[in-house]
């Protein structure tokens, strides 16, 4: 099925325009929606009598009205209309978040793997299973959003390349489709990040921002010679996730690495600093420098607002900041007086099941386009069916 009359499609994108509306201001009468929205009152009727008959709308409680004002009926999105899931899917452990559908987080969940395993889907299928054992029984899953490391078509989703899970060029379409009952999104595991920041934290609409992610894994989880320490970068331009022309942005590579054979790499520490880094805090200030070498110029480059610093260097903020005064002082302090800001997250632990949830739940709120994808548009329909049907 794909939206191609105009009329449907008007409808799917005004119901759109006021889910967000809504989910961004916690509720608002049908006057207020019509004022701030630009629509027509008889518009704004129309589809709130259809998203309360799909109960994905439903009355707030009215509010104690001291002075006697005569005030329009408040709307809200109710919020056990579903659930989504955010999976963080890492080698050696997954973090997990299940969120209402204005994307309150109702739980989150942490469990490390006792050995490895060489088959993907039934790592995966397992860890849904598990996840959906603790949504609330009164609350449908309306989809899920998948983080996982290294190089992600999300469009396939294929899985071109990830090393902490020994994958290349994995298509999981059709996997998905016939396993779950709802629907799936896959992304690389930063650019989730920066989904979560732009959809709890960024207050401007063309917001640009890098959120640098360090993950540092298990030796006895990883393929045998590959790094234990990954680097990915999520970079968000002007409000929107920038993935490359080949889905390779934010495929981190330090100017110090140098490739040796075949086994991929992106920073110069050895195997054996690798290993030990977060015992060794000279290991991470090395890191460290390195990292912000290279990115200093990129930033230059590209300006963004701020950098986040996430993974496993968040809590290093003490570190990051003296590596910053003293090896980079003068590169980092043009950066700094230029605006660009320095964020190091205290605590990231769910960072990317949350920006995975935080995808899914962009496309399910997303405004549909003519000829679009049929998985969107199935999407779609778990929300504004009333709206696309009649």
């Amino acid at each position: 099925m794909k939206i191609v009359g105009n009329s449907k499609f008007q409808k799917a994108a005004n119901g759109s325009l006021i889910l967000n509306f809504l989910r961004k201001e916690g509720g608002a009468s049908r006057s207020m929606i019509s004022e701030k929205l630009g629509l027509q009152p008889s518009t704004v009727t129309y589809i709130m009598n259809r998203l309360l008959q799909a109960g994905l709308v439903c009355e707030a409680e009215p509010e104690n009205n001291t002075e006697n004002v005569k005030r329009g009926v408040k709307l809200e999105i109710n919020s056990s209309y579903g659930a989504v899931i955010g999976l963080d899917l890492q080698a050696d452990y997954y973090n997990a978040v299940i969120s209402d559908i204005t994307g309150r987080i109702l739980e989150t969940i942490h469990r490390e793997y006792l050995s490895a395993t060489s088959n993907f889907e039934t790592r995966f299928s397992e860890v849904m299973a598990e996840v959906e054992k603790e949504v609330p029984n009164t609350i449908p899953v309306l989809g899920a959003g998948v983080a996982i490391p290294g190089v992600v078509d999300p469009e396939g989703p294929v899985i071109e390349e990830c090393w902490t899970h020994n994958l290349r060029q994995k298509h999981l379409a059709a996997y998905l489709e016939s396993e779950f009952s709802f629907p799936i999104s896959v992304e690389n595991d930063a650019n989730c990040c920066a989904w979560g920041s732009l959809w709890y934290d960024s207050e401007e609409e063309n917001d640009s921002f890098i959120y640098l992610l360090p993950r540092f894994h298990r030796r006895d989880l990883v393929p045998k010679d590959y790094p234990t320490i990954g680097i990915g970068l999520g970079l968000v331009y002007n409000g929107h996730i920038y993935n490359g022309f080949k889905h390779r942005a934010g495929e981190f590579r330090s100017f110090l690495f140098e490739q040796s054979g075949s086994v991929p790499g992106q920073i110069s520490l050895t195997q054996e600093e690798m290993e030990r880094i977060r015992q060794d805090k000279m290991v991470r200030r090395k890191l460290v420098v390195e990292l912000f070498r290279t990115l200093i110029l990129f930033m230059h480059i590209t300006n963004p607002r701020a950098i986040y610093i996430g993974g496993d260097l968040s809590g290093d903020g003490e570190l990051i900041e003296q590596v910053l005064l003293d090896e980079l002082q003068e590169q980092w302090g043009q950066l700094h007086n230029g605006g660009v800001g320095l964020v190091v997250l205290s605590d990231a632990d769910y960072d990317a099941a949350k920006g995975a949830s935080a995808a899914m739940l962009n496309t399910l709120y997303s405004i549909p386009r003519i000829g679009e994808r049929d998985q969107n548009v199935r999407v779609w329909n778990s929300l504004l069916t009333n709206l696309i049907e009649q």
